[in-house]
């Protein structure tokens, strides 16, 4: 029993492969690994990492596209330096309101005339399923 409990110890067994389970750093190289196999090694590490580069840099994009819609959304309240204007027209700000305002009662009505054929459509479905389970009587 002490040789099996001897062959049971973790790391007393002889590995399968070439390479050790456990590298202890993926920047040296084992050197048990074939030339190919190191080459193919190394695009993996290198495809992984343009992988996550990929993603944070997705990411930072999300973030600064929101943001440059704000700054459009406000862009005429500022001159071509970024600067306030020291006399910034009441008129435009006035007219950049009611075009935003006018926007806003645009989408309510399209809002409304859905929620009206929505109505509509759910009589419909009710009216036909009623039909369905109450099928009309010959006589």
């Amino acid at each position: 029993m002490s040789q099996d409990s001897e062959k049971n110890k973790p790391g007393s067994r002889k590995g399968i492969g070439q390479v050790t389970t456990e590298p202890k750093s993926i920047k040296s190289e084992p050197p048990e690994l074939t030339p190919q196999q190191q080459a193919l090694r190394q695009a993996v590490i290198t495809e992984f990492r343009s992988k996550k580069i990929k993603a944070f840099v997705a990411k930072q994009v999300k973030h600064i596209n929101a943001n440059r819609q704000v700054a459009d959304g406000i862009r005429f309240l500022f001159d071509e330096n970024g600067l306030p204007p020291a006399n910034a027209p009441l008129e435009d700000i006035i007219s950049e309101r009611k075009k935003i305002e006018s926007e806003i009662r645009w989408f309510e009505a399209m809002a409304n005339e859905m929620r009206g054929r929505l109505v509509q459509i759910k009589e419909i479905e009710e009216l036909a399923l009623e039909m369905i389970e109450n099928p009309p009587v010959d006589e």
